[in-house]
């Protein structure tokens, strides 16, 4: 499946159970919730956030034992800050350094058209000197703006020291993701209807190696029994 339809699908699934969590309960029915529709819906958010934590991997990341865990949106919002942050410092300095190498491209195709036209064997005493002058006051030029230049490349090198701290705080991430995947998975198996689910691989899945919440199901696993689920 090619990333746009494999985003069509998480999507329509998404949109599912956001749809049956907003059903009202039938007249008929009791005042309470719904819990066919709570489950169907509970189905199509499960299923969601498994394909897209298969898409980007996420299904051979080892949980992380941690007693806290901040909140995934706090975590998202400082990886953005400082994605924010270290490209403004790269767009900066590239808007500060360029017109330094514009100004040497100019000065240096305006000696080399100089140079070419003129034949210096029969330039006057003066002339030369007014040349070298120049060319002096130019190489210095070029010096200090290649200084500048190389300070800026360096600064943009350190700008990009975000992505160790970000990678590690996207993995957190996505370690959360996967525990609140079998959380779901957990109490679909323990909602699921008679008859959804055979009863040994119900226990398999619930008890022993390999239990939700215990060692990680496998991408296998969670797909046939979302199958089975008829999600």
């Amino acid at each position: 499946m090619n990333l746009g339809s494999h985003l069509v699908s998480i999507n329509q699934h998404m949109l599912k159970g956001y749809a049956m969590s907003q059903t009202p309960p039938a007249v008929n029915g009791s005042e309470g919730d719904n819990p066919e529709l709570m489950y169907k819906g509970l189905g199509h958010v499960v299923r969601a956030l498994h394909d897209a934590l298969t898409w980007v991997g996420a299904d051979e990341i080892l949980a992380e034992a941690s007693n806290e865990f901040p909140s995934a949106r706090e975590r998202l919002n400082h990886v953005a800050a400082l994605t924010e942050k270290a490209a403004n410092i790269v767009l900066a300095t590239v808007e500060n350094t360029l017109p330094l190498q514009q100004n040497i491209t100019k000065k240096s195709d305006g000696f080399l058209t100089e140079l070419s036209t003129q034949d210096l064997t029969s330039l006057s005493k003066e002339q030369l000197i007014d040349i070298i002058t120049r060319s002096s006051s130019f190489i210095h030029e070029t010096k200090t703006s290649s200084l500048a230049t190389e300070k800026a490349l360096t600064d943009i090198m350190m700008a990009q020291d975000f992505q160790d701290l970000t990678g590690q705080l996207i993995k957190k991430v996505v370690t959360l993701l996967e525990r609140t995947e079998k959380d779901l998975l957990g109490l679909l198996i323990s909602g699921a209807p008679d008859g959804a689910i055979s009863s040994k691989k119900k226990e398999d899945l619930l008890a022993g190696p390999g239990a939700v919440g215990g060692v990680q199901l496998n991408q296998e696993s969670v797909d046939d029994l979302l199958s089975d689920l008829g999600f």
